[in-house]
């Protein structure tokens, strides 16, 4: 925005319009006056107001000038109000009146530049006091008929000044209810007057399109001239916009709820008014009061509903207008994945839309648990926030890059949020991010069924042996497996640009080796939301004497089906050696942690767009300036924020509690208490616990290379569902270990295998399966071959699991594989013989079968390394309809932060807790 944009500009207009409360008849009433001055306030007549004018902003002290004003509608732009000892500025005002009202609900609507705020009986209606352009605040009172005393206030410090006050009654107030009309006609009442007050003459309408000209409306009592009307109308509407055109001459105000939102109160020619409001699905009010005075006659409504797109909870439903007021025609309703726009000197990408004079609304449903939220809003220029249609944020005036916050207290379920935006001239930009959206609902059932006899299952290793060595592992949409090893952790290698990756093929036994342009050994991986695997940072060079490793700024993106690499921009924070990726709801991955190109801790957060497949510059990413140590495991909750749960690569806890919460939109960092054994958690494994919608996460075992010291045993438990999780005590595992692996199976447990005591050393050959629904781990064997430093371990669509890798303090590395057949895998299985390629959020999906199903779930494939897989979640898919052999529904969850988008495996599990091989869906 530019100095001088913030004030209106004045048109030297001195008509008054008056809302006039007439006593004689109890009624509101409404008349067009020209402001009188007056000697003393106390002999103004009845219906007007008493001004006093005050020299300073303050009200303070005996007024300097006094008057009597009919109405309170003054744009007195860059001039004073032509009181003496009252300048341009600096001055403030009082508005006071007796009014005799009729018992109902009222709506106060005060509009000002600078400070307004509206008092009747000594209670504020309307606050809207402090230093802003042209701003309207409103409110409502429930009223006992009698007199009531309103008081309106208002000062000026600086530019241009404005002010106007209307009050309006509630439906049907005013001469009473009108008549019963078939569903979706205008009931209305017709007065013999312009002040919508005594008996009224009811007609129902079909349509509100009058012109009288110079005639009458046609009914008895009623003439051409000097005669109100009021219509009410309550419809039913989707979730949308609701576009209302107004043609009038004279006077019109067109409610919604209650609410004004076109109001022309005066004498005029035949002039068109349009406005929009978002409304939430359900039944709304609707109320057009009109009144003729002398001449031509005219009347003419039209209200239109444009429901908002099919948006996921995380997607904003945006429609932008080609001028700063939010009327006329919006363009076309589109999702958007989020509210984070920095326009600058630029616009929104929108045709028909420019680079300045535009405004937006963005709204989207979210489902949020009891208690307090927190709404962050940061514009240039004006921006407001309604939640359920009450304004919970108001800074809507021209102004530079400003952040407001509110902390709204919201009952458990699905909440309505709006935001308003208008640029002006000069820098755009609007941001908004709330907490406590996401709820992931309620807990699925436990699964069923479950082993009873032979549960041990078995291990073999593969007589193929990897032709690299692997350090890194994601499962790829096609069920191949990409096998990354870069240099590989041999300084040969890297010496000679020697960097291996394979591609295996689990049902063949064969591998593909892929070559590589950069070294990769030791970046961060995820997949994409089209199945693609983005990989970034890396090693850039090898530690010294005098140097520990530098940290590769490279990035790339894998093709599973062309099986080729394509390099995306350079992270823009520098080097990443030991990243941590996750993959948000909206798509979009945050990179944090590892050490950068001077081998020293990057502190910069990095977000890679997915839509526009590259990284975003730091300056636009909120930046916390933390240090995450090296291969933090952070989780993405329901919420959109980010857990980290104590898991790392290397030495003692990048923090000090060992656990936090970290929000991306805000780049704030809050501890978790609780957490035990803060330092014994290198390389030990964390997990979400099966299913997601429980938010359970367990971090187990565990050691400290760095120091030298004895793995743990122990695991420790949170609840991520609750308003404040603390960590409590989990069961032991039954051995001590770091370099543990946690691999979600599709019977709903978790299989902890691999390990070692000591770093690169002792192998602990121990495995067990975790039952999250009893919280006991039972033990199984354990992989024959050692798993501890650079292993892997792994699920594969038919619900096996790979271990892979080992790389001991000599500097010798284990090619071999070993799989584990679950006991699930000597059962008769049931089948997913038909199902859509995709799913929608929300959606319900129709599942043909082969077995009596009692549980559908879906796997995320893996991409894991040093045992870290931040993104492996388990999400269960409610079972709609059926369950028998044949067809049923599932129904898929609508939140992308509890189901990241993306491919994943799906398992339908019998009632005896068979779970079938899997079936590739893509959520979107």
């Amino acid at each position: 925005m530019r100095p001088g944009d913030r004030r209106r500009g004045g048109h030297g207009r001195r008509v008054l319009v008056a809302v006039v409360l007439a006593s004689a008849v109890g009624q509101l009433a409404v008349l067009v006056a020209t402001g009188t001055p007056a000697a003393r306030a106390d002999t103004c007549p009845d219906g007007q107001w008493s001004a006093e004018f005050h020299t300073g902003t303050a009200l303070g002290g005996d007024p300097v000038g006094q008057r009597c004003d009919s109405g309170i509608d003054f744009d007195w732009s860059q001039n004073g109000p032509g009181v003496t000892g009252i300048v341009t500025t600096n001055y403030s005002v009082r508005w006071t009146r007796q009014a005799t009202l009729a018992a109902g609900t009222y709506t106060a609507t005060v509009t000002g530049d600078d400070g307004v705020r509206v008092l009747i009986d000594g209670q504020t209606v309307a606050d809207g006091w402090g230093d802003h352009g042209p701003q309207t605040f409103s409110g409502t009172r429930t009223l006992t008929a009698g007199a009531h005393t309103i008081v309106v206030e208002y000062y000026q410090g600086a530019g241009g000044a404005m002010v106007t006050f209307d009050l309006a009654g509630g439906p049907g107030e005013a001469g009473g209810p009108g008549p019963d009309c078939p569903a979706g006609q205008w009931s209305g009442l017709y007065f013999p007057n312009r002040t919508l007050s005594g008996t009224g003459v009811p007609r129902c309408s079909a349509a509100l399109d009058d012109a009288w000209g110079d005639g009458d409306p046609g009914l008895a009592g009623i003439g051409a001239d000097n005669f109100s009307a009021r219509w009410t109308r309550t419809d039913t509407l989707p979730a949308g916009t609701l576009t209302l055109t107004a043609t009038a001459d004279d006077g019109i105000r067109v409610l919604v709820d209650g609410q004004p939102v076109i109001n022309q109160w005066h004498d005029q020619g035949p002039t068109t008014y349009t406005a929009t409001v978002a409304v939430a699905a359900g039944s709304h009010d609707l109320t057009v009061e009109y009144y003729e005075h002398s001449g031509g006659a005219t009347a003419r409504v039209t209200v239109t509903t444009t429901a908002a797109p099919t948006c996921n909870t995380l997607q904003w439903s945006a429609q932008y207008f080609p001028n700063p007021t939010l009327s006329g025609t919006p363009s076309p309703a589109r999702c958007e994945t989020d509210l984070r726009h920095d326009y600058g000197t630029g616009g929104p990408d929108v045709t028909g839309i420019g680079t300045d004079g535009f405004s937006a609304r963005w709204t989207r449903v979210d489902s949020f648990a009891a208690g307090p939220i927190r709404i962050t809003a940061t514009a240039d220029d004006g921006a407001r926030v309604y939640v359920d249609g009450t304004r919970v944020i108001d800074g809507w005036n021209d102004q530079g890059p400003t952040t407001l916050t509110a902390t709204p207290t919201l009952t458990a379920g699905p909440h309505t949020i709006v935001t308003e935006y208008y640029e002006r001239a000069g820098g755009a930009q609007i941001r908004v991010s709330y907490t406590g959206g996401g709820d992931p609902g309620p807990v699925p059932p436990a699964p069923p069924g479950g082993c009873t006899s032979d549960c041990d299952g078995s291990w073999r290793t593969l007589d193929s042996p990897m032709p690299v060595r692997s350090v890194h592992a994601s499962v790829l949409r096609t069920g191949n497996v990409l096998l990354v090893a870069g240099s590989g952790n041999d300084q040969v290698a890297f010496d000679t640009h020697a960097f291996r990756s394979a591609v295996w093929n689990p049902g063949t036994g064969e591998f593909q080796e892929t070559p590589m342009a950069e070294d990769l050994f030791c970046s961060g991986h995820v997949q994409l939301p089209d199945g693609r695997i983005l990989l970034a940072g890396g090693t850039a060079a090898y530690s010294t004497a005098t140097s520990n490793y530098k940290g590769l700024a490279k990035s790339f993106v894998f093709d599973p089906v062309a099986g080729t690499y394509t390099a995306t921009n350079d992270l823009p924070g520098g080097g990443h050696w030991y990243p941590s990726l996750t993959e948000l709801g909206t798509g979009d991955v945050v990179a944090v942690g590892g050490l950068d190109e001077n081998a020293a801790g990057n502190v910069a957060t990095e977000l890679f767009d997915s839509n526009r497949g590259r990284w975003l510059p730091t300056a636009d990413v909120a930046q916390s300036y933390f240090f995450w140590g090296l291969y933090p495991e952070l989780k993405l909750m329901t919420d959109g924020r980010l857990f980290y749960g104590g898991v790392h690569t290397f030495g003692n806890a990048p923090t000090a509690a060992g656990s936090n919460i970290y929000d991306p939109a805000t780049a704030t960092v809050n501890d978790v208490a609780g957490l035990r054994d803060v330092n014994l958690r290198d390389q030990g494994a964390s997990v979400l616990l099966p299913p997601a919608q429980a938010q359970r996460v367990l971090t187990l075992g565990g050691g400290n290379g760095d120091a030298g010291a004895d793995a743990v045993a122990s695991t420790d438990l949170i609840d991520l569902r609750q308003a404040d999780p603390h960590w409590q005590p989990g069961p032991d595992l039954p051995a001590a270990k770091m370099y543990v692996s946690a691999v979600i199976l599709p019977d709903g447990t978790v299989l902890e295998t691999g390990g070692g005591r000591h770093l690169r050393s002792d192998p602990v050959h121990e495995a067990s399966i975790l039952n999250p629904a009893t919280n006991r781990f039972t033990s199984v064997p354990p992989d024959p071959q050692d798993r501890t430093y650079h292993s892997q371990a792994f699920l594969l669509p038919d619900g096996s699991v790979a271990a892979l890798g080992n790389n001991p303090v000599d500097g010798s590395f284990s090619t071999t594989i070993s799989v584990y057949r679950p006991w699930y895998m000597s059962r008769a299985r049931p089948s997913i013989t038909a199902a859509a390629e995709t799913f929608g959020y929300g959606s319900h999906q129709a599942l043909t079968v082969d077995g009596d199903i009692g549980r559908v779930t879906l796997l995320r494939p893996a991409s894991v390394t040093h045992q870290a897989d931040p993104n492996q979640r388990s999400v269960d898919l409610p079972i709609s309809a059926g369950g028998q052999a044949g067809h049923l529904a599932v129904d898929v969850p609508s939140n992308p932060n509890l189901l990241p988008p993306g491919y994943y495996m799906m398992f339908a599990q019998n009632t005896a807790g068979v779970p079938s091989v899997a079936r590739w869906v893509r959520v979107q």
